[in-house]
């Protein structure tokens, strides 16, 4: 029963139709990338006040 749960799960991690978008990336990964940039610069901002 585990080795055949473990083989469902590689084969599920290797299939290769996976729902991938056709072009380019989803809206979802650039407000991702958005969000993690302006963390960064309030971060930056934060530690030269600080310094």
């Amino acid at each position: 029963m585990n080795d055949k749960d473990e083989f469902d799960w590689k084969r599920l991690l290797l299939r290769k139709d996976r729902p991938l978008p056709k072009a380019g990336c989803s809206w979802a990964f650039y407000i991702v990338l958005i969000l993690m940039i302006v963390y960064l610069i309030v971060m930056f901002v934060k530690y030269k006040n600080q310094a």
